[in-house]
């Protein structure tokens, strides 16, 4: 029964940042659409800052860190997504898609 309490408690952290993820993904989507940018390439910034979030949040260098410390999920969002509007739209990088911006949108 250990295990299985324990499987559940991993879970749970788990899905803990799935649901910060969602969260923040809606304010970022708002952000973007004032913006002007298309539910198409809202859509692909946040499906992009979804992979470099979980890829960052499950990567092996992560298990050390996981032991010393949790990473906050604001900051890990902020970074993933600041990358992802780099990546679609570099002109946005220093104004509504810079990391400050995107911290200031998801609080």
């Amino acid at each position: 029964m250990g295990r299985i309490i324990s499987g559940v408690m991993a879970e749970a952290q788990g899905d803990g940042y799935s649901i910060h993820f969602a969260h923040y993904a809606g304010k970022l989507e708002r952000h973007l659409r004032i913006n002007g940018i298309s539910c198409h390439d809202a859509d692909l910034i946040i499906e992009e800052s979804s992979e470099l979030y979980f890829d960052k949040l499950h990567s092996p260098e992560n298990k050390f860190f996981r032991l010393v410390r949790k990473h906050d999920p604001a900051e890990l969002f902020t970074d993933s997504a600041a990358r992802a509007i780099e990546r679609h739209l570099p002109e946005a990088k220093d104004t509504f898609g810079s990391y400050d911006e995107i911290s200031k949108c998801i609080k």
